[in-house]
């Protein structure tokens, strides 16, 4: 599928390749008759590999009562697993070595690979004791893939880094494969175990569930140590961290109390084989504190949504605030637009509105609506002997007497200069009447105080009436029939009462 681009990526002569005394371990030790003896022939090769081994098998991992300075007998204590998992190990720290000037993060790729290669070996002694060596070998072996596609195209890998997706999204842009696909593939043709060259290309779950037997095992094994290692190196969504060891127990068919004491021991162990292979690996992390940042993580998370929820409930009050203001600005200039200013009763725009509205609802559903028209007597009077100072205090007293004794029928606005008008709705004609004669009854029983003075003060009210079985009448119709009972009553001699109901 993509062998062209892996031809391309691994036939360049800055691949790492795998040393001839690990490829020869690796062969000899497929044999099932392989001799220790044999195998120390090979080993004797490369100096600098045999003192290594000693170093191990002299290491406190082993905590061996003498020292041991044969490789013959150092091999027979390690056995011939270990000795395999030992000669990769080694030589692949010198096969993967970067050169002078070289800007790739090869301490943060050991330790991510140590990670995950200490990860695996404990999970499959957990899982399935008999892979476990493979699991070390996989495990450290799992990333190698992404060395390989930096060693083969360093500008093309930098690109994969900067596609604003994940480094998996940005190597298939980039490259036509991610880096597992291709470590899978360069430990191919190192001629490594089948099962080897699968986990690795399975690590990050591609391909996985093709495989089965001990193949799919192994891969799993190693697919969750890396799930486990990217949370210890690069402690990035940490807040996932319980998701992730779930995960990875699920994966790998390990009980969650057994996978947690391996999580506390995968520091030390880091160390430890860092130290044995000569690896820096910068600073490293314990359980507990992975544990402890993840909470942290976590509290800043909570802290940061509780912040934003009072910020975005700050800002709902100072919107729904804001709302409110407008709201009671706009009712405002509305009531100011609709209101007399003198006398803080409806004023004439807002009662031919509302009278119109009141005509239309009451023909809709067959209700009586009655107009009751007011004049105060002898208005000039006022103006010509108090002033107009007074004039307007007798408006505003007028017009305190009606809200006072009309607001609860309907409207009440002045209707202009001193007469002034009541909307009564859903009222009888008896009423209707009885308000006007309660109006007229109320502005002439109280004064005006004004400047030390009393004043008194009457009003002439004429009243009409449309019945619910009317033919509606248009507003003009209304106020023309209750205007002319206000010049009745003023012709009648002041201070009355007329009143005209059809029907």
């Amino acid at each position: 599928m993509n062998s062209q681009i892996v031809d391309r990526l691994l036939e360049t002569e800055n691949l790492p390749s795998l040393p001839t005394v690990a490829a020869e371990i690796l062969r000899l030790t497929r044999s099932d008759d392989v001799t220790v003896d044999a195998l120390v022939k090979v080993v004797q090769q490369d100096p600098a590999l045999t003192a290594k081994l000693l170093k191990v098998v002299n290491s406190a991992l082993f905590s061996l009562p003498r020292e041991v300075g044969s490789l013959k007998q150092a091999m027979v204590i390690l056995g011939l697993r270990s000795v395999k998992v030992m000669a990769l190990s080694f030589s692949l720290v010198e096969a993967l070595r970067t050169r002078p000037g070289d800007i790739y993060d090869i301490e943060t790729y050991w330790r991510r690979s140590l990670t995950s290669a200490v990860a695996a070996r404990l999970i499959a002694k957990a899982a399935n004791p008999k892979i476990a060596e493979e699991a070390f070998v996989a495990g450290l072996l799992a990333d190698i893939g992404e060395f390989t596609l930096w060693r083969a195209a360093p500008d093309d890998f930098a690109r994969s880094r900067k596609t604003g997706g994940t480094a998996l999204e940005g190597e298939l842009a980039v490259f036509g494969m991610t880096h597992a696909v291709a470590g899978g593939e360069l430990l191919s043709r190192w001629n490594l175990p089948r099962t080897l060259c699968e986990a690795v290309g399975a690590h990050h779950g591609e391909g996985l569930d093709a495989l089965d037997g001990q193949a799919r095992q192994l891969a799993a094994c190693v697919c969750a140590a890396h799930q486990i290692a990217e949370m210890f190196t690069s402690q990035e969504q940490l807040t996932k961290l319980e998701e992730v060891i779930q995960n990875a127990g699920v994966l790998a068919g390990v009980e969650r109390a057994t996978l947690d004491g391996i999580l506390h021991g995968i520091d030390m162990h880091v160390r430890s084989t860092a130290d044995l292979l000569s690896l820096k690996v910068g600073s490293t992390i314990s359980y507990a504190q992975l544990q402890a940042e993840s909470i942290s993580q976590l509290a800043r998370i909570s802290m940061q949504a509780e912040f934003e929820r009072a910020a975005i409930a700050r800002t709902a009050e100072a919107a729904s605030a804001e709302v409110n203001r407008l709201s009671a600005e706009k009712r405002e200039i509305l009531e100011m637009a609709a209101t007399d200013s003198l006398t803080k009763v409806a004023n004439r725009a807002a009662f031919d509105k509302r009278l119109a509205e009141e005509i239309g609802r009451a023909a809709a559903n067959k209700l009586a609506l009655g107009l009751i028209m007011v004049d105060i007597d002898h208005f000039k009077r006022f103006n010509d002997e108090h002033g107009h100072r007074a004039g307007d205090e007798v408006l505003r007293h007028v017009a305190a007497c009606l809200q006072r004794v009309a607001s609860g029928a309907g409207l009440v606005a002045r209707y202009g200069g001193e007469e002034f008008a009541v909307i009564a709705i859903d009222r009888t004609a008896e009423q209707v009447r009885n308000l006007a004669e309660q109006i007229r009854k109320a502005i002439e029983s109280s004064h005006v105080a004004y400047q030390g003075q009393s004043l008194r003060v009457t009003a002439s009210l004429g009243a009409s009436l449309v019945r619910p079985a009317e033919t509606p009448s248009s507003p003009a119709t209304l106020v023309e029939s209750a205007d002319q009972r206000l010049y009745a009553a003023k012709r009648g001699g002041r201070n009355q009462v007329e009143f005209a109901s059809k029907g």
